[in-house]
């Protein structure tokens, strides 16, 4: 993939203008924020009514490339239906007829502060997308209707009936992939993999969907970390954005927020936990929290 630098001048690919506003007129295009997989810029414009207004453009070549476009939209959009004020808003996708190989995601540039949100803030826009998304999975079952990416890792999004299933087929599919990049020779990783899978997912999950409960399939970012969760720089809103979406535990969610690294912690687990409330059995919360976390 380019730098920034040298695609900037072919700027604006015909493609784009033509997802924009009749009579916008591109300013200038900027580098925005930073990613080793995809380039990411901003795009400033003026409008046919003389008024200004920013886009943000990311893109990558190849079939990963398209992929990832497809579902960032996908998930950008289904997530923008539940919280509008807190999703830059996504506007196309698609690719260069310049450069059939190079894919693009088109959204609204929102210019954001990089801090950790307050947690009550925070906290009620995840539980208002969990709560009004719940049971509105349009198979009834666990999954998303198209592969995403979580970073560069490709998702196996297929339905799956169970939460289980879901969930084991993909911690399995991570494990593969951490196999791949260091080997399979460690006999410590297959003991501890073999008894993640067999043993600790069942313990913990199956009793969700045991004893005539079940698991409520509801939309799921799961990649939220500070860095995708930022306080809006002119109306303090926080916008959420990078989703990674799948229907699934609402649970599930909370993972990320019990890495110290992220200085989320008890404050936005406590909140949440205030709001929602917690799953049965509710004894096992705090593993299934760790499980999320892995």
């Amino acid at each position: 993939m380019s730098d920034a630098g040298p695609a900037l001048k072919e700027w604006p690919p015909v493609e784009l203008i033509a997802e924009l506003p009749p009579g916008t007129e591109v300013i200038e295009i900027t580098p925005s924020g930073a990613s080793a997989r995809v380039q990411t810029v901003r795009v400033q414009t003026r409008q046919k009514d003389g008024t200004t207004k920013d886009y943000f453009k990311k893109s990558q070549s190849g079939s990963v490339g398209q992929r990832m476009m497809v579902g960032t939209f996908a998930s950008e959009k289904a997530f923008y239906e539940y919280a509008p004020q807190n999703i830059p808003k996504p506007i196309a996708w698609g690719n260069y007829r310049s450069n059939e190989d190079m894919w693009f995601y088109l959204s609204e540039y929102h210019d954001m502060v990089d801090e950790v949100p307050d947690p009550q803030q925070f906290v009620s826009i995840i539980v208002k997308i969990h709560q009004e998304s719940m049971g509105k999975s349009p198979t009834g079952k666990f999954g998303f209707h198209v592969p995403t990416h979580l970073a560069n890792i490709p998702i196996d999004n297929n339905w799956e009936e169970t939460w289980e299933k879901f969930f084991t087929k993909a911690m399995k599919r991570m494990l593969e992939l951490e196999e791949l990049s260091h080997g399979k020779d460690d006999e410590e990783f297959e003991e501890l993999k073999e008894k993640l899978l067999t043993k600790v997912i069942p313990r913990l999950l199956r009793p969700l969907e045991s004893g005539g409960r079940k698991v409520n399939p509801c939309l799921v970012h799961s990649d939220l970390w500070p860095g995708n969760c930022m306080p809006d720089a002119d109306t303090d809103e926080i916008m959420i954005f990078d989703s990674c979406a799948y229907w699934g535990h609402n649970e599930s969610d909370l993972g990320s927020w019990r890495a110290p690294r992220y200085r989320m912690g008890k404050p936005f687990l406590r909140e949440y936990q205030r709001r929602m409330g917690m799953s049965y059995p509710r004894e096992d919360w705090d593993d299934r929290n760790a499980l999320y976390a892995m």
